[in-house]
Order: structure tokens, then C-alpha cells, then sequence
């Protein structure tokens, strides 16, 4: 039963993120001081989960992941109502029987400083609670519900281009100079982001045109799934709008783009500096992998990155821990923080990582490629 339960973990986490967003003002930093300290000492202390497991109740695990979505709904709506100014007695009543918290109350005396701790956080927290999810749900074609929960949670991010292009587009291009998922050696996470947002959005519509056109529907219908993720932000945003004004709707912009500043450096460390020759099969040194018990487990194992690539259709309770992939330098948070805040620090404790993986991973073509 254990093995099940620690899946309980992000929502669990997400739960108490909920809790100390209420309670309004500086708390919401100080859940983020005690977040980073449990991730980061734990991913340090706790060290390598290499546990599989057999799961004979799937849908288990995929409740777990549904849970998500209605726990970062209710997350990023006490910090849309913390930015505003008018008044919703039925949402107010709601927090108060989650919480105990008057929000009514606790956001008096709310101050810039407070806000931009509700846009780091909770930007951050999307990524475990809805990206994380959502990336593994969108994984799962062939399951219309799972496909279309995921979509949903990648709403908050703004981000439904990821469902189409990651799945179409990245999986099967990763490595390749093409690749608006594969940041270049040297390159700056801040240009990727760029860039890559950019890229990944166009190749999305590329991608989801051809499958209309192949299918003999109209590019502007229902059926257009970029379309469709725009609706679905959109009417997040009027949401937003209706309980806090535009000062809602800009800390649900200001949430999403954080959130896809996370997703989009957490790809670039994924993949950082690495390639591979067209044509050739995406093998376990083509990702940075990692094992960390934490990362592992709040993040539904896209830690074993590697074997998620080998084998992208496995769901995240079969991915192995492969010791035979390339290793990250940290678990994902510390990683993360390192990438975003000290990002020349980063690519100079690569340097050597990545002419170990030239020498002892790269076939002879990607050596060369790589050189």
C-alpha cells in the first residue's frame, strides 16, 4: 500500500501550499523557505529511489494524478482573489471550510512584496501539481480522459502547445539541432526560453495542422486541439477576472509565465548540451537522468528521464532507474535553482560532464557532432 501512497506526496504538498496561501500576506514565502528546505535537504540526504515496483491498480495512480487538478485550481484562485480588491462571499466561505482562514481578512495589509511571493510560489508549484501531471497524462493518447485531464492542467501554464508538440514534436526529434526542446551547449536558459517558446509553438501548429488536414476537418473548429487549449486558458482568465478583476488576471498571467519560465528550464537542463545524429534511435544517453528519492517522487518519475525517452509510451510507475544514463549534477529542484540563478555556474559544472559524456556515452558520429 506504501508503494501507492507516496504518490500522495504533490498533492499532499499542494494541499499545505493551499493552507499558507490563505492565511495571506508573508506566509506564502515562508511555505516556500519550508518547501525548498524539505526538497532540497531531502534530495540531498535521502539519496537514490531505484525501487520498481509491480502496480496492480493503475487507476489508483492515475486518481492520484487527477487529484492535482482540483487542488491547483483552488491554489491559483486564493492568489488571483489575493490580488484584488472586490469581495465574493460564496468563494470566501469556501477557503474558510477548507481552511479556517477568513481570506476576506487575511489579505488585508497585502503589500507588492507578498504578491511576487504568490507569483514565485505558486508558479512553482504548478509545475509538480500541473505541468508534472499534465506531461504524463497528455503521454497517454490512447486514454481520452487522461489526455484531456492533462490538457486541462496544462492550462494553467498557458501551455497547451506542450500537449501536441512535446508528444509529436520532442520525442521524436530530441537531440537534434532542430529541436526547440534541446538546449544547445553554452546557450543561455534565458534565450531558450525564448526561443524555444517560440519554436515549440509554431511546431505545435505544424504538427496539429497536418493531423486535421489528414483527417479532412477544418483547421478553425472545436476539433483543433491548439484552439481548444486557447479556450481553455482563456476562460481560466475570465474566471479570474470575475473574482478579482484585471489585478486577477494579471497574477494568472503572472503565475502562468512563471510556470512556463520552470517547465521550459527544467527541459534545458534535461537535455542540456546534448545530441544526437538524425535518423538514429533516441537512446538513454540522449537525457541527464536522475535518481533522487524526492525529485523522484514528487515529480512522477520524469526524474528517470532517460528511460522516458527510450520508451516514451511508458506510464511513470514503469520507468526504470537506468544507471547506465548520463547523471544530472543534483536532484531537480537544486538543479533548477542553479540553471535559473546562478546559470553560468551551471554551464561551467557541465563542461566536464559533457566531455565525459562525449567520451564515454557518444557514438563515434555524435562525437563528432558534438566537437
Amino acid at each position: 500500500m506504501l508503494k501507492y501512497l507516496r504518490y500522495l506526496a504533490t498533492p499532499i504538498l499542494v494541499s499545505i501550499s493551499i493552507y499558507f496561501a490563505a492565511m495571506g500576506k508573508e506566509w506564502i514565502w515562508i511555505y516556500l523557505v519550508g518547501f525548498n528546505m524539505f526538497v532540497i535537504f531531502g534530495d540531498a540526504f535521502l539519496g537514490n529511489d531505484k525501487s520498481t515496483p509491480e502496480y496492480k491498480y493503475p487507476f489508483v495512480l492515475r486518481l492520484l494524478l487527477f487529484i492535482n487538478l482540483p487542488l491547483i485550481a483552488i491554489l491559483v484562485s486564493i492568489a488571483v482573489y489575493m490580488a484584488g480588491h472586490s469581495s465574493n462571499i460564496i468563494f470566501e466561505e469556501f477557503i474558510m471550510f477548507l481552511t479556517g482562514h477568513d481570506i476576506s481578512v487575511t489579505r488585508i495589509g497585502t503589500e507588492t512584496w507578498h504578491l511576487i511571493g504568490y507569483i514565485f510560489t505558486v508558479g512553482l508549484m504548478v509545475g509538480p501539481g500541473a505541468t508534472i501531471p499534465g506531461h504524463e497524462l497528455v503521454h497517454h493518447k490512447k486514454n481520452k480522459l487522461d489526455w484531456t485531464m492533462g490538457n486541462l492542467m496544462l492550462s494553467f501554464s498557458i501551455d497547451n502547445a506542450f500537449a501536441v508538440e512535446h508528444v509529436h514534436g520532442h520525442h521524436k526529434n530530441v537531440g537534434l539541432s532542430s529541436d526547440p526542446a534541446t538546449a544547445k551547449r553554452g546557450q543561455s536558459v534565458y534565450r531558450f526560453f525564448i526561443e524555444s517558446s517560440i519554436k515549440e509553438h509554431i511546431d505545435a501548429w505544424k504538427i496539429e495542422l497536418k493531423r486535421l488536414k489528414k483527417q479532412r476537418r477544418f483547421a478553425i473548429s472545436f476539433y483543433n486541439k491548439m484552439i481548444m487549449g486557447y479556450l481553455q486558458s482563456s476562460i481560466i482568465a475570465a474566471a479570474a477576472f470575475l473574482l478579482s478583476g484585471w489585478y486577477g488576471v494579471l497574477m494568472f498571467f503572472g503565475i502562468a509565465m512563471f510556470a512556463k519560465f520552470f517547465l521550459e528550464s527544467v527541459n534545458y537542463m534535461e537535455h542540456y548540451g546534448l545530441v544526437r545524429i538524425k535518423g538514429t534511435p533516441v537512446e538513454l544517453h540522449h537525457s541527464w537522468n536522475t535518481n533522487k528519492r524526492i525529485s523522484s517522487i514528487l515529480l512522477y518519475n520524469v526524474t528517470r528521464h532517460s528511460h522516458h525517452h527510450e520508451q516514451g509510451s511508458l506510464e511513470f510507475w514503469k520507468l526504470k532507474p537506468k544507471d547506465n544514463a548520463p547523471e544530472m549534477p543534483y536532484g531537480y529542484l537544486s538543479t533548477l535553482y542553479l540553471v535559473v540563478f546562478f546559470p553560468w555556474l551551471y554551464r561551467k559544472m557541465m563542461e566536464p560532464k559533457l566531455e565525459y559524456w562525449k567520451d564515454n556515452y557518444a557514438s563515434e558520429g555524435e562525437r563528432q557532432l558534438a566537437s
